[in-house]
């Protein structure tokens, strides 16, 4: 009976789990995408679907994943992929309330042997019990504990709490509580309604910290049967955490902190050591999910991102050597760049009461610090580990990083309870007990609820700006440009935003495929160059000698080799202006750039060197190469941009959506000032009227 008392918390936190989770996924259903969306959605939605290689490192454990999810369900296949998002964004909430229930029980129980051990010592352990015992007649103790339930705490093991004390219902209403307030956090929220591996990472984070706590209970509690064989799941789902994302590594810091810090450090540093060679090979195991990435790429699929067919090239992907320059160059500017970026994403994230959140994250912080060390400095390691990475990598996708940072202030905040009343249990003085103190939990209960006031608020003060459900932005971007191009075109890009959509489209919708599309970022890598020649065999074949040329200076460049940097930056502009030369008659060129030129350099500006000789007229989105100059009758047509979502049906913009919208307002002052300079007075006062409205709405929202 009493064993079934001790365990029923455990049962009654899955279905609790369970139910959370499908309330948050029923959610996240309501906002999911039902198409690509701007940054790298097209380009994982298709290299899934394919399946395919996706940009370093690959994440073939997502790759392979997407790729069941997507072939099993149905709708659109951008949709499915969403939606998968949101299954796992649903599943880390349930784990992130699981992980709050079992650390308070830990932080409790730890709290309870402590004073159990002091009430033991030799100067305390006669005159106390006598104090103990008429104590334990008339009062039930900060945890209102059964005198079974208080019997156990003289077993060697960690305590488990009675499902009906107060304390573990509180511990599971906090867990609620914090679950749905990472739940309702704007950069967990987002990425659980787009096609992104995050959601997926988020979960196993959660995972992860169960395990290294669990393992440190087994081994606290003299369980080593137990313990090793949790160290061994630990690595093994650090492993596939690992196989999804490089941010596992990040977790390296509460893990080692969980698993090493405490009494007797020297000892479960040994301990440790004993049970590492299991859980090597454990961790080892789900790596090999990487030789996907080969085999895969020695079949020459269309999305094959680094060819990593070879051992140089296989290493180069799986470290992310494509992306280093962005965490080991400009170090200062992309502090100074991320220092704004994070800050503004960190203080809106749950709107405006995100200054609540964090006021009481710092109150929960110094509570968690005096009630648990071990565990506060798990905690705030991790934060602070994610903090800096995020300061420092200079991607423009940097969002998503902070995430396990808002999960540790939520972490802390879920925790305060148990903090809070492990700094009541009473402490014995030396040479007798101090009488227990029944403490009021209705302060406790209020704080609670308070939080999950918050969060619920949250949830629906978020939900209009991470509500997805009508957002066809990016799919309509990519159709106004093609709507631009006459038929065989062929468009060079260095706008990743716009590039990665076309894959999606193209390849999958199947949607003017008769138009070339060309990043002239990855032109700079050899895999792309073959995809080139995959999708487009004559834009190659017309060029290549040049392609040769190219090739070689550019594997010596990959390879760490000595190459003739000025051979290669010259070959580079040579091949793209035979693209322009070479297929005029049958494809006619165009730009879409948004990197702006520098005007006291015009001369290194990738706009600029692509065709120099040729003449550039704007034609809205795009801008026209002509072999010659044209005549003033050779103006564009006025265009007829869709803005469904912008001016019509307004959808919630970030600052990606409006940073896209804006494009639509450039292109409107551009061809106004084009047809004022051609006296069409009526033409021009329109398109500068309907880049106000864009403005208005930009401004708007």
């Amino acid at each position: 009976m009493l064993a079934r008392l001790e365990s029923a918390p455990h049962r009654l936190k899955w279905p609790v789990a369970g139910l959370l989770s499908l309330i948050w996924f029923v959610i996240y259903l309501t906002t999911v995408s039902p198409t690509v969306n701007f940054i790298d959605s097209g380009e994982l939605i298709t290299a899934v679907n394919e399946p395919g290689i996706a940009h370093p490192p690959g994440y073939p454990l997502y790759v392979l994943m997407g790729y069941v999810a997507t072939h099993l369900l149905w709708g659109d296949v951008a949709w499915r992929l969403n939606v998968f998002s949101a299954f796992w964004g649903a599943l880390a909430v349930g784990a992130m309330f699981v992980l709050i229930f079992e650390l308070s029980n830990y932080i409790y129980s730890s709290a309870r042997n402590r004073t159990r051990g002091r009430a033991n010592s030799p100067g305390s352990r006669q005159k106390g019990s006598l104090q103990a015992t008429r104590r334990g007649q008339q009062d039930e103790g900060p945890a209102r504990l059964g005198s079974q339930a208080t019997a156990a705490l003289g077993d060697t093991k960690t305590p488990q709490v009675d499902w009906r004390s107060s304390t573990t219902l509180l511990f599971m209403a906090a867990g609620i509580g914090g679950a749905s307030l990472l739940a309702a956090s704007s950069s967990f929220w987002s990425r659980t309604a787009q096609a992104k591996m995050y959601s997926l990472h988020f979960f196993l984070m959660c995972v992860i910290w169960l395990l290294a706590l669990a393992y440190r209970r087994a081994h606290e509690g003299g369980d080593n049967l137990r313990a090793r064989r949790l160290l061994v799941v630990l690595a093994l789902v650090l492993g596939l955490s690992l196989a999804n994302h490089l941010m596992t590594l990040l977790l390296g810091v509460p893990v080692a902190i969980l698993l090493l810090f405490g009494d007797d450090m020297p000892g479960r540093f040994r301990s440790l050591l004993r049970r590492i060679p299991p859980a090597a090979i454990s961790f080892a195991l789900p790596l090999l999910l990487y030789l996907y990435l080969p085999i895969r790429s020695s079949q020459n699929p269309i999305m094959n991102w680094g060819s990593p067919d070879t051992w140089g090239d296989f290493w180069r992907h799986v470290g992310g050597w494509q992306f280093r320059p962005y965490l080991l160059g400009d170090i200062g500017g992309n502090l100074q760049r991320n220092t704004e970026l994070v800050s503004g994403y960190a203080f809106g994230q749950w709107g405006v009461l995100t200054v609540v959140v964090v006021a009481a994250a710092l109150f929960s912080a110094v509570l968690l610090a005096r009630a648990n060390l071990p565990v506060a400095l798990a905690v705030a390691g991790y934060a602070l580990a994610t903090l800096i990475f995020s300061l420092f990598y200079g991607i423009s996708e940097i969002e998503p990083y902070m995430v396990p940072f808002y999960a540790m202030v939520v972490l802390s905040i879920g925790l305060s309870p148990a903090a809070w009343i492990s700094l009541m249990i009473p402490h014995t003085r030396r040479g007798g007990a101090q009488p227990a103190v029944r403490p009021d939990f209705r302060p406790l209960w209020a704080a609670v609820g308070l939080m999950t006031l918050v969060a619920v608020t949250a949830a629906i003060l978020v939900y209009p700006t991470q509500n997805y459900s009508k957002n066809r932005l990016a799919e309509q971007f990519v159709s106004n440009v093609m709507g631009d191009l006459p038929p065989n075109s062929i468009l060079f890009t260095d706008y990743w935003d716009f590039y990665a959509p076309t894959y999606y489209m193209q390849l999958i919708q199947q949607k003017r495929t008769d138009i070339t599309f060309i990043d002239i970022s990855l032109l700079r890598y050899p895999f792309y160059t073959q995809q080139l020649r995959e999708r487009y065999p004559w834009l190659i074949e017309n060029s290549n000698e040049i392609v040769a040329e190219f090739a070689t200076e550019q594997r010596k460049w990959v390879n760490g080799e000595p190459f003739d940097s000025a051979k290669l930056n010259t070959a580079y502009y040579d091949l793209m202006t035979s693209f322009v030369e070479r297929n005029s008659a049958e494809h006619p060129a165009y730009l879409l750039m948004v990197t702006p030129c520098d005007p006291n350099a015009p001369q290194v500006c990738d706009a600029n060197n692509i065709a120099p000789k040729w003449y550039r007229q704007t034609q809205g989105l795009v801008t026209k190469l002509w072999a010659e100059q044209p005549s003033l009758s050779q103006i564009p047509h006025e265009p007829a941009y869709i803005l469904d979502g912008i001016l019509t049906n307004p959808v919630s913009m970030d600052d990606v959506a409006k940073i896209n919208t804006n494009l639509y307002t450039d292109a409107y002052r551009r061809l106004a000032a084009l047809y004022g300079s051609v006296n069409q007075v009526e033409a021009a006062q329109r398109m500068a009227d309907r880049a106000s409205q864009l403005q208005a709405a930009i401004d708007s929202r």
